[in-house]
């Protein structure tokens, strides 16, 4: 199962305490300070599981620095800690509302700074007070709280009712391996897959099948809606309509309400209405579906992914698509 929010604590490490010691007491205090606290870092992944790590760890902190020791030695650093994190993330700092979206695979980011190591009792000498008797006990690390969610920097997203025939469209457009089957919500979370490429040094497009809206979803009925989010950078929305349906262009206008309710910039995105299992139907049977949708204005294309025709022809027009 594929965590897609969590809110989660960074913490960096506490430095350490510095020394109270004294050699001799000729010599003075020999106290050393203590190492600071180590850092909190984040490296973005394109692994997009990443958050699953979380489902039990929501507090996460860098190791403490080592205290100082006697003869002015100091303690160590605390080693710094790495935590990796989806590309497509988007961190909001619970305290500031700050955001932050990791788009760059790869990418290093300090997310939270240790503390400075305590000074030890050789290091706070001076002229008023030549043999201290205390050394400082080191401060705490930089303490965040972020609410994060992954959002898929996904090219194209396909949408439509369940059962619309888009996990199979998925695979068959894609290296994805999507469950299907003939019954509501077979997707129960988003699947990805990508599209590869035939114009040589081309990148391959990222594919989301996203699972199917109902009406009402925008109130919270069905799956769908809650996956919205995470799509909503991509350029092409498919929108699977399945000749099953006894009216295609009612089941069109169910959908494009739910996505102005959810978030009207949907309804700018360059869309492509997908009619799909048309090899259930005969031709004239097809166009009269068809024609009815006309007056959507929008580009609209059989396709079975029996027909590996169609299918050739819909990546060519995917390919194009910006």
């Amino acid at each position: 199962m594929l965590i897609h929010s969590v809110d989660v604590i960074f913490e960096g490490g506490h430095g350490g305490p510095g020394k109270v010691s004294f050699f001799k007491k000729e010599t003075g205090p020999d106290g050393g300070d203590g190492g600071h606290g180590g850092n909190l870092f984040i490296k973005v992944t394109t692994d997009l599981s990443a958050l699953n790590k979380f489902s039990h760890k929501t507090h996460i902190k860098a190791p403490d620095g080592f205290p100082g020791e006697s003869n002015r030695k100091s303690g160590h650093k605390g080693e710094d800690l790495e935590i990796t994190l989806p590309i497509g993330s988007e961190l909001v700092d619970a305290s500031t509302g700050e955001k932050r979206e990791l788009l760059a695979a790869d990418e290093r980011i300090l997310i939270a700074q240790g503390g400075l190591g305590g000074m030890g009792n050789a290091s706070l000498r001076s002229a008023r007070n030549t043999t201290p008797t205390h050394a400082q006990r080191g401060l705490p690390g930089n303490v965040h709280t972020f609410h994060i969610e992954l959002r898929f920097l996904a090219d194209i997203g396909l949408i439509g009712l369940p059962n619309a025939g888009k996990s199979s469209l998925l695979n068959a457009l894609t290296n994805a391996d999507a469950k299907i089957g003939n019954y509501p919500f077979t997707t129960l979370e988003a699947n990805l897959g990508v599209m590869e490429s035939p114009s040589v040094g081309r990148q391959g497009k990222v594919m989301a099948d996203i699972p199917g809206l109902i009406e009402g979803a925008s109130e919270g009925k069905g799956l769908g809606i809650r996956f919205l989010k995470q799509i909503e950078k991509v350029k092409t929305i498919l929108h699977c309509l399945s000749v099953e349906s006894d009216d295609l262009l009612r089941d069109y206008k169910i959908v494009r309400s739910e996505l102005e309710k959810f978030n009207p910039e949907f309804l700018n995105k360059n869309e492509i209405i997908l009619v799909t299992k048309t090899d259930l139907l005969s031709e004239e049977e097809l166009r009269r579906k068809i024609k009815a949708l006309k007056k959507t204005g929008k580009e609209i294309i059989p396709v079975s992914i029996n027909h590996p025709a169609e299918i050739a022809k819909l990546k060519s027009e995917l390919e194009k698509a910006s």
